[in-house]
């Protein structure tokens, strides 16, 4: 049988047990709300630098009556070009040789007698790819010498054009990351002073893509690199 005593001490421990429970879930509440207040703020870290590797393209056509004649026009047209990119100080080893694309206009010849291209025609692509590019720059921009020497270079494609890439962001990642992410906290405190708050810790980072842009059409070695990080912080 269970005494007055007993119920007594039951009572006081249940007592004890919902003020402790119900300060448990209010510190929960507390906390809660704590951490739902926060702020996003986007940093940003910009470099300007130059391109590390540079591909172009070379595209010129030969033409023959007969086969023999088209393989002693394109012997030529290769001997002016590799003579030209030998004077610019463009080395072997950074030129590689496509295959030549032929073309008989025979069956053009029987649909109009007024057709007076040569039979046979072939456009030859020849590629540059160097890390020398301020070598390989002007040499570009010498190119049209070539239009004296009676080999004018043909128009660019839209996969054929001149490429100048930068292929080292990985070394400039990290400490444009820090860079952007200690952007973002300025701002942030910026925000927090405008709003009369003050910054906690990071809740959230977020990096976003790198952006990697032409400084401008004249300069396309020349290269803008951008990494925009997204900052949660916490309001205290």
């Amino acid at each position: 049988m269970i005494s007055t005593r007993s119920l007594a001490v039951l009572g006081v421990l249940l007592v004890v047990g919902l003020a402790i429970f119900g300060y448990q879930v209010g510190r929960a509440v507390k906390l809660g709300r704590e951490f739902d207040r926060y702020f996003t703020v986007r940093g940003l870290s910009e470099r300007e630098v130059k391109a590390t590797l540079v591909i172009w393209p070379m595209r010129y056509g030969a033409t023959g009556e007969t086969l023999s004649e088209l393989q002693t026009s394109m012997a030529s047209a290769n001997g002016i070009v590799s003579a030209f990119l030998k004077d610019c100080g463009i080395q072997d080893s950074e030129i590689s040789h496509g295959l030549p694309e032929i073309r008989d206009t025979l069956s053009a010849r029987r649909r109009d007698d007024a057709v007076t291209l040569p039979r046979y025609q072939a456009v030859i692509t020849l590629v540059v790819r160097s890390r020398n590019v301020d070598l390989v720059k002007i040499a570009i921009q010498k190119s049209e010498s070539l239009l004296a020497k009676g080999l004018p270079l043909l128009n660019e494609d839209y996969g054929n054009r001149i490429q100048f890439s930068f292929d080292d962001v990985n070394a400039i990642k990290p400490e444009m990351i820090q860079e952007a992410t200690a952007n973002a906290r300025q701002a942030a405190l910026k925000f927090a002073e405008d709003s009369k708050a003050k910054v906690g810790a990071i809740r959230k980072a977020m990096q976003g893509v790198v952006d990697i842009q032409d400084r401008d059409i004249a300069s396309p070695e020349l290269k803008v690199v951008r990494v925009i990080t997204t900052v949660e912080f916490f309001i205290e």
